[in-house]
């Protein structure tokens, strides 16, 4: 088995410039974000964080405090076509 290799990269901290290509990006800038926030807003701290939500995309309610949802998954089924 290959031995893990660690690769570190600068946090985008200061968020997103798409007015520069990659090899004037400003540091601690990046081009290609989506719905990520340099600050976590749930637990206050200085890290990548998602964009909290806007609003409930279901009025349903689907889970509850006695049985709340655990896991979320998707599955893709390939049928195989034989020889």
């Amino acid at each position: 088995m290959a031995n893990a290799q660690e690769i570190l990269f600068p946090l985008p901290l200061k968020g997103y410039n798409a007015g520069s290509n990659i090899n004037t990006q400003p540091v601690n800038t990046t081009g290609d974000m989506n719905n990520v926030r340099p600050f976590d807003s749930l637990e206050r701290k200085l890290r990548l964080g998602q964009r909290p939500g806007m609003a409930k995309v279901y009025d349903e309610q689907i889970a509850s405090a006695a049985s709340p949802i655990i896991a979320i998954g998707s599955i893709s089924v390939v049928d195989y076509v034989g020889d």
